[in-house]
Formats: C-alpha cells, structure tokens, sequence
C-alpha cells in the first residue's frame, strides 16, 4: 500500500514491556474502533509494512498500546521503535455532515486557485500554537497554517480544500 492511499496515524514513541508491546502516540486524535482494524502499516524509508494487531486499546488521550503479531520481546519491538504508523484512509471514522474535525480533513485534496491541485492532507498538527495542515503529494510534503488568510473553500461532499498559499510559503517546507 502507497503513503497515497494512508493518513499518517502516529509515531511509535515508548516501549512498553519485555514481552513486545509499545506505545503509539495517535497525532491527530483519531477515535478507532480496534474489532475492525487488525493491522497499522509501520514506515520503513517510504515503504509502508503491515503489522497485524494481537490487541490494542486507548490507555490515555492520544496513547494507544498495542501488542502486535510475532513481536515477542523487547529485542523485536525496537525494530518499530520511533517509526511513522500510518492506517488506509477507509479506516478514517465518517464524517459528520453538520461538523467537521480536524481529523476528518484528513485525505482532502488541496488544490490551490493559481497553482492547482496541491496534494492530499496527511495529518494537522494541533500540538503548535497555531495548528499546521501537511499536505503530501508522491515524494514530496509541505505544511501550512490553518487559517482563514489561506482556506478559501471547503466542499465537504467533494472533499476538497480551496486554497490560497503564496509560493514563498510553499518554498519554505
């Protein structure tokens, strides 16, 4: 599966027993129901590899431990260690027609009124004091501020961003 076709969920952050399981911190606070999800793709250099769920549960806000497949010690978990978790976009809980979070912006397209069609939201980061929209698109990511001087329009039944980012913006990332 292509990063295209994923948000990106978290970050392996600590490991959490000797017996293999760790922590993911969920970026975006994403709710999701664990008896439908039975794998996370984890990055290795850009490639995306499924590891399959043993168990899984929220311990705290953002914090998700999990125990995965055939990762049994300490000495196998730290493979992931620090690793980018990304899940398909179908995972993505549906949206709510009369409001939409952050984290349902997630896969709109951004397309931009001079430049054109941008890429596609990976993730908001809503930990800086003004949240950050990234958006990738193939090899290449760039990020932006959410505010209302750059997001013209938002078509929540196309799934579209309408856009106005300076070129310098854009050249920065």
């Amino acid at each position: 599966m292509q990063k295209k076709d994923c948000f990106l969920f978290g970050t392996v952050f600590k490991m959490h027993s000797y017996k293999g399981s760790v922590n993911i911190y969920n970026e975006n606070g994403i709710n999701l129901d664990f008896s439908k999800i039975n794998y996370f793709l984890i990055d290795f250099d850009n490639e995306l590899v499924p590891y399959f769920i043993e168990k899984a549960h929220e311990t705290k806000t953002n914090v998700i431990l999990v125990k995965f497949e055939n990762l049994n010690s300490e000495e196998t978990a730290k493979k992931i260690y620090k690793r980018s978790v990304y899940l398909p976009k179908d995972h993505l809980p549906k949206p709510n027609k009369d409001k939409i979070t952050n984290k349902q912006l997630l896969g709109y397209k951004i397309v931009d009124e001079k430049l054109g069609e941008l890429g596609e939201i990976s993730h908001i980061n809503s930990q800086t004091n003004q949240n950050l929209i990234y958006v990738i698109k193939g090899d290449t990511d760039f990020c932006f501020p959410m505010h209302k001087e750059f997001i013209k329009e938002l078509n929540i039944k196309e799934k579209i961003m309408k856009v106005v980012i300076p070129k310098e913006l854009l050249n920065l990332n």
